[in-house]
């Protein structure tokens, strides 16, 4: 997002007390009784409010942390999205690890970091966000942290889940001879973002639609989708700007592949090329994706052009899932697969050696990888 001035806030200093006006202590007493709110849960023992959380979790259950922070000008600008969204998509951002990990959501903790200057009907509405997603998810606000800051808004999330001992997905156990699968479409979230760049705006963030693709539990065929039209162009719009702005984090998805027994997985935040690199890498071994079979999101080749290859495979901030399969298990995972989660599609294999490649199809000519745009700092 260099380069790129912030537009007008959407929904964001509306009104109301700024922060230095209210203090810290009034801040926290309002954040805690936003998390009150909605609901308790009787594995928190204590809850928000006090000098810490005490959390029970079950018995002989593996625990599953991460963190992840989403930045003001970074990730996310005032006119492409209001407050309550902001806090969804920062809670949806950090549970994608977990359901990389086949986890079940069980807390989270938060820190708000925030000029002094900032509205605390803000912040009060980035909680109401986090508690109604950690809500859905099954997972409580269990408390967090308020700090004064001289840059943009900072949103830094953990998350706690658990995982049946020894089953948790992990990227070091892919085989060469596995086949790699996804979850759902890929590009989404990268065309949502070309058409915020492009000046689109947002009135209402929609929810992201779950787009069944080209078939349940079969590998995808690649062929150019015709322009939208009309009504339908407008609906393909609204379903990539969700993409983007209100993510889902899969985890129902993650914990079928642990029922099913699969052992290696990760999530795609930060793309195709990047995210199976990491699994080679960890593995040991190398892997190639047949650019024929990626689920590409419908309508991105109409609005990208050659360009949809950089948005499904390099875009990143889908949050779909990718698993390495062993090849004589896959019809099995494909027929038990349930319904009502992402399709499965098969993109490429695992294979002797090291390093990635690109293949025009499975058995083709090797191809160009295509450059990667979703990582901080600029490295792939």
């Amino acid at each position: 997002m260099d380069d790129v001035s912030p537009p007008p806030g959407l929904g964001f200093d509306a009104g109301g007390p700024t922060l230095q006006e209210i203090g810290e202590a009034e801040l926290l007493r309002r954040l805690t009784a936003v998390a009150r709110r909605h609901g308790d849960d009787r594995r928190l023992v204590v809850a928000s409010g006090d000098d810490a959380a005490v959390w029970r979790p079950p018995g002989g259950a593996g625990i599953v942390l991460s963190q992840d922070a989403i930045v003001e000008g970074e990730d996310f600008l005032r006119g492409w999205i209001d407050p309550e969204a902001v806090g969804r998509r920062a809670l949806a951002v950090a549970l994608s690890d977990l359901a990389a990990m086949g986890a079940r959501p069980a807390l989270c903790l938060v820190t708000l970091c925030a000029p002094g200057t900032s509205r605390v009907d803000d912040l009060l509405a980035i909680q109401e966000g986090i508690c109604a997603a950690a809500s859905e998810a099954g997972c409580r606000l269990a408390g967090g942290d308020v700090s004064a800051i001289a840059g943009p808004l900072v949103i830094d999330v953990v998350v706690v889940g658990t995982v049946d001992p020894g089953r948790a997905l992990r990227r070091d156990r892919g085989r060469a001879g596995d086949l790699l699968v996804v979850t759902g479409c890929l590009g989404g979230a990268a065309a949502g973002l070309r058409l915020l760049l492009d000046g689109r705006r947002v009135r209402v963030p929609v929810p992201e639609g779950r787009h069944r693709g080209e078939g349940h539990g079969h590998p995808a065929r690649g062929h150019a989708h015709p322009p939208a039209e009309g009504d339908a162009a407008a609906e393909a719009e609204e379903r990539w700007l969700g993409r983007q702005l209100r993510p889902r984090a899969r985890l129902g998805e993650g914990q079928a592949l642990v029922r099913l027994g699969v052992a290696c997985a990760g999530d795609l935040s930060d793309g195709l090329i990047v995210d199976v690199g990491r699994i080679t890498e960890a593995s040991g071994c190398a892997a190639e994706i047949w650019l024929e079979s990626v689920p590409a999101e419908p309508g991105i080749r109409a609005l990208l052009g050659e360009a949809w290859v950089d948005a499904a495979l390099g875009g990143g901030e889908d949050f779909e899932l990718v698993a390495a399969v062993a090849a004589e298990r896959l019809d099995g995972l494909l027929a038990r697969w349930p319904a009502g989660l992402e399709p499965l599609h098969v993109v490429g294999r695992l294979t002797p050696g090291s390093g990635l490649h690109l293949f025009d199809r499975r058995d083709g000519k090797e191809v160009p990888l295509p450059p990667v745009t979703s990582r901080h700092f600029r490295q792939q």
